[in-house]
């Protein structure tokens, strides 16, 4: 009778175990605002990146008038960011008829155009800031966030008018497949790489605590019924 009572607690002990890494896994993969893609939907960090900065550019070419005009494009900041800001914003310029001018840098007179389009890239963000998981222990999907911010100075050249002066702000968010995050990341940038939330020391601790829970409890009841 003892042995019977031994077993129906061990086994009852696994259960509930594994209800709760299992309603644990359902709370993860069910968090979040992220909408699942089909892997070949899957965009690349450096596209999403590209096509949010181009958002902000054509904020900035709406602002102009439509007169396909000379436009010096001048950043205030010589990073990564803002090169990839100034190819966007030439071709869209060029697609509408502008005559595109960019600020070199180097002394002397610049060629005199009818527009300044001034622009100050504040960042460019990605984010992991979560993860969903099988019985809450093997990673299958990871959420995303990509987030930039421009400072856009739009201007006359002659008069000084002001046109444009905002800040725009663009984001997105989405999760993809596990092993679509090699794909997703380039070496190119920095902004197109991230740590994914989820995947330190601790949290790699607390999936060995659960599984040793889980052995543990296993090797109990397999250990009463053999008396």
């Amino acid at each position: 009778m003892n042995s019977l009572a031994a077993r129906i607690a061990a086994m009852s002990g696994i259960m509930i175990a594994l209800s709760f890494v299992c309603v644990a896994a359902q709370a993860g993969e069910g968090a979040g605002p992220f909408a699942a893609g089909r892997s070949d939907t899957v965009r690349t960090n450096l596209w999403l990146a590209e096509s949010l900065l181009a958002e902000v550019a054509a904020e900035g070419v709406a602002a102009l008038p439509q007169d396909g005009g000379r436009v010096r494009l001048q950043s205030a900041l010589d990073t990564p960011a803002a090169h990839l800001f100034q190819t966007v914003a030439t071709g869209l310029l060029a697609d509408r008829g502008y005559e595109v001018f960019l600020d070199t840098g180097e002394e002397g007179v610049p060629a005199p155009v009818d527009y300044v389009f001034g622009y100050r890239v504040l960042g460019v963000q990605l984010d992991y800031p979560e993860v969903g998981r099988t019985l809450g222990i093997w990673r299958n999907w990871v959420g995303r966030e990509v987030e930039v911010s421009v400072m856009l100075e739009l201007s006359e050249a002659a008069t000084g008018r002001v046109l444009l002066n905002r800040k725009v702000d663009r984001g997105y968010r989405d999760r993809f497949d596990d092993h679509e995050l090699g794909r997703v990341e380039s070496p190119l940038y920095d902004f197109t790489t991230a740590e994914i939330k989820g995947s330190g020391w601790q949290d790699r601790m607390e999936e060995v605590v659960v599984l040793g829970t889980l052995a543990g409890l296993v090797a109990v009841y397999f250990a009463n019924t053999s008396d």
